[in-house]
């Protein structure tokens, strides 16, 4: 088999997984933060083999995964930080 076609049956199956904790109820407080795991790991395969990143230079592909991560960090901690109480975090 291919392995654009194999990309795409994951992302296929992350973004079911994605729907299924939206539509199912589970996890309602993981939730949200498991629906930002998967679309980071939507957004580097997509980066990695549909744009090509796998095969550009070391330092591209590090600014790209540092980009993946710092986007995701941020926004799982700004949830986070608007579910709980801010005083919360500071006790």
């Amino acid at each position: 088999m291919r392995r654009p076609a194999v990309v795409w049956g994951v992302l296929c199956a992350l973004t079911a997984a994605s729907v299924t904790l939206v539509e199912g109820g589970w996890f309602r407080s993981a939730a949200p933060v498991c629906i930002m795991l998967l679309a980071a790991a939507k957004s580097r395969l997509v980066i990695l083999e549909y744009m090509e990143a796998r095969r550009a230079a070391r330092h591209w592909r590090f600014l790209y995964e540092t980009w993946n991560f710092t986007v995701t960090a941020m926004v799982i901690i700004g949830y986070a930080m608007s579910v709980a109480p801010v005083q919360a975090w500071f006790r």
